[in-house]
């Protein structure tokens, strides 16, 4: 069995259906033969290309410090493994107390708060082991 679609009075009664605007045409221009049409000329100015890389979208911005806080839970749970396996864990205090220091805040109040329970942990173990961040 082929369906190839709708049959014809269905389609005229869809089409029927419709609201009645008028077409939209383009008028070509008469171009000499064997030469292709000129492209659009966009006018772009330095400025709007500097505005349009400076606007962030606020998902764009969540993710990234989402990233950033990710980044520093998985410091802290590497330097509780290695804490819990009885090895040195110095690079992980290295790494949450660089963590720390290069940490800003959001501007999401929720990612805020959680940034200050995670910088908080961060300096807890970082005094456990005498380190000041």
């Amino acid at each position: 069995m082929r369906i190839t679609g709708p049959i014809v009075p269905i389609q005229t009664l869809l089409a029927g259906a419709l609201p009645k605007v008028a077409r939209f045409a383009v008028a070509e221009a008469a171009t000499p033969q064997g030469t292709a049409p000129a492209p659009i000329a966009v006018s772009v100015s330095v400025e709007m290309m500097v505005a349009l890389a400076a606007s962030e979208r606020p998902a764009e911005s969540r993710r990234r410090a989402a990233l950033v806080a990710d980044r520093g839970l998985r410091a802290l749970e590497r330097l509780d493994t290695a804490l819990m396996a009885g090895l040195p864990a110095v690079e992980s205090l290295h790494e949450i107390a660089a963590w720390s220091e290069a940490l800003g805040e959001p501007e999401d109040a929720e990612l805020r708060e959680l940034f200050k329970d995670i910088e908080l942990r961060v300096r807890v173990e970082l005094a456990k082991h005498d380190i000041i961040a």
